[in-house]
């Protein structure tokens, strides 16, 4: 029995240390960001490039689901979740990625993680860009044994809250499905 408990424990310990501190898990997609992002400009490989570290960076499920009101997110079946989840996550990553002056950073100091268990975490970010300051906010949980965000404050604009606001109208007058629409229709302009 007591094996069993150390093993178990063993174990625990293991997953809990696998994971990279969340500070550093931004730091690193966001140097190869930096870098990508200084050239003056980038070939298709390039711009494929920082979509999946954006992709690789977020848990858009989990950004899909807040960005909905809890009754609107679960009121819909399994297939219209995924379905929206998808269509979501193909618009930010598109949209994010034809907005890429929004990440250029000449400096960037990184505060301490603030830890809330040991599975979410905040992480501060001060980006100085030719002398302005901006303030991001990395709302962050760990997926898999990595972190992943699912929430991004720029400046005290909450990206989920943002979207929750905007998909809240749209319900108000149109079906889930139509917004599905909506989003796919926006993610295939932002695609061009």
């Amino acid at each position: 029995m007591i094996r069993k408990m150390l093993a178990l424990l063993t174990v625990f310990a293991v997953m809990a240390f696998a994971a990279e501190d969340p500070v550093a898990a931004v730091k690193k997609k966001d140097a190869e960001l930096q870098a990508l992002l200084k050239k003056s400009s980038r070939n298709a490989k390039e711009i494929e490039r920082v979509k999946s570290l954006l992709n690789d960076s977020f848990d858009f499920a989990l950004l899909a689901k807040k960005s909905l009101a809890k009754g609107d997110w679960e009121k819909q079946d399994a297939a219209s979740q995924e379905k929206f989840v998808a269509e979501f996550q193909r618009m930010v990553r598109n949209s994010s990625a034809k907005r890429l002056e929004l990440y250029r950073a000449d400096s960037t100091i990184y505060e301490p993680a603030k830890m809330k268990g040991s599975d979410e975490a905040r992480v501060v970010a001060h980006l100085w860009n030719k002398g302005k300051e901006s303030v991001l906010e990395y709302k962050m949980s760990l997926v898999n044994g990595n972190w992943k965000a699912w929430d991004l404050v720029i400046d005290d604009l909450s990206t989920a809250r943002n979207y929750k606001e905007q998909f809240g109208q749209i319900l108000k007058n149109k079906s889930f499905a139509e917004l599905i629409d909506i989003i796919s229709k926006k993610a295939d302009e932002a695609e061009k």
